[in-house]
């Protein structure tokens, strides 16, 4: 009789643990697996420009130390005009350890701000810090700050962008044996 107790209690776990089995491997299949451990920059300015490539009459501002002149353009190349954005996408595998991110939450747990900070403050590494704020789950602002230097000059750049009015590319470089240029490109919508 205990064969006969055994026998049904067994096909019962069989059952149970190959139904398990079937669930997980049907829930695995459907997850797509995230290759970024952090935003996607390179991906949201490449929609970015397909989004804005529809759009026309743009005002392009450029600057050279405190002189400046604008322009009222037709049309834009954003892929080559976001590029500068596109290009501080820190999804590198070399450099999964070499950023940290604070996320800010509003009271609903909805992400308001990410801010990626380099962790250990490698010179060798240009891109210093990225914000990127959003505005319900849409995002509103990116800010990039990247730093360059050698023994003959030192870089500074802060890019912003608001999807809603435009963009601003601000460089302050220093020369070792001369002032100090600053070079801005301002491109409104």
């Amino acid at each position: 009789m205990k064969l006969i107790w055994i026998k049904p209690t067994l096909i019962f776990t069989l059952l149970i643990s190959i139904s398990f089995a079937c669930k997980q491997k049907e829930t695995a299949q459907n997850i797509k697996p995230n290759t970024s451990k952090f935003f996607d920059l390179k991906g949201y300015f490449e929609e970015e420009a397909e989004r804005l490539s529809s759009k026309n009459k743009f005002t392009k501002t450029v600057m050279v130390n405190g002189k400046s002149e604008a322009r009222v353009i037709d049309t834009l190349d954003f892929k080559k005009e976001l590029s500068f954005f596109a290009d501080a996408d820190i999804n590198r595998p070399a450099w999964s350890d070499e950023y940290v991110v604070d996320t800010i939450f509003n009271d609903e747990r909805e992400v308001l701000q990410l801010n990626y900070k380099q962790a250990n403050q490698d010179e060798n590494l240009k891109i210093q810090n990225i914000e990127i704020g959003f505005s319900k789950g849409i995002v509103n602002k990116v800010l990039v700050e990247n730093n360059t230097s050698n023994s003959l000059t030192k870089s500074n750049q802060v890019l912003t962008y608001q999807p809603d009015y435009g963009y601003s590319i601000e460089s302050h470089q220093r020369v070792s044996i001369g002032e100090e240029q600053l070079f801005k490109v301002e491109v409104s919508f």
